[in-house]
């Protein structure tokens, strides 16, 4: 079946999203120019394909810069429970920190703001430096915490399910090349 047997309205195709992380690649250059270690913090799952290409872009505009430090983080599951988000992180996971240098969180969106939030938090406690967030989509729509991204793609005000490009739906989705959104959930059985 393709994606449009599955009625997902399209928002931003690949050429945008392209764009957009070469946008936002650069201005993180631009910002931390002066710095000669960078921390990036992929957040598995949802961030990996936004992740993996803002790293590309990072590496190709300042090469040997970038140290790379992934965790897991899920508040949905295959329930939604935003209120109680899982990180997962590996073992001697604070040691792969240069200390004292910045750190950028990068994920496929922030919704709520709880997970990123506790993200941060715990990031700061390891790091001692400024941690940043950067994310595909700024979705402020049930933004429940002060928090929001120094850096974003897309934003949007709409609380549509988002799917493609690391998000998904009950798993399904994940490895669209562009980013839309479902009128109503897939129901697995």
């Amino acid at each position: 079946m393709s994606d449009n047997e599955y009625n997902i309205k399209i928002l931003w195709d690949s050429n945008s999203i392209d764009l957009k992380i070469k946008e936002i690649a650069q201005s993180i250059a631009n910002r931390w120019e002066r710095e000669p270690v960078i921390n990036l913090v992929p957040v598995i799952t949802g961030g990996m394909m936004f992740a993996s290409k803002l790293m590309t872009e990072l590496e190709s505009i300042a090469p040997a810069k970038w140290v790379i430090n992934p965790l897991i983080a899920s508040s949905y599951q295959y329930s939604y429970d935003p209120n109680k988000p899982e990180v997962v992180k590996i073992s001697d996971y604070e040691s792969k920190f240069r200390d004292g240098s910045p750190t950028i969180i990068l994920d496929d969106l922030i919704d709520s703001g709880i997970t990123l939030s506790i993200i941060k938090n715990m990031i700061k406690g390891i790091t001692n430096g400024n941690v940043e967030i950067a994310v595909l989509v700024d979705k402020t729509a049930k933004r429940a915490s002060n928090i929001y991204p120094e850096y974003y793609c897309f934003d949007i005000e709409e609380d549509y399910w988002l799917v493609g490009f690391g998000m998904d739906d009950k798993g399904l989705f994940r490895g669209m090349d562009s980013v839309g959104y479902l009128d109503q959930q897939i129901k697995l059985l």
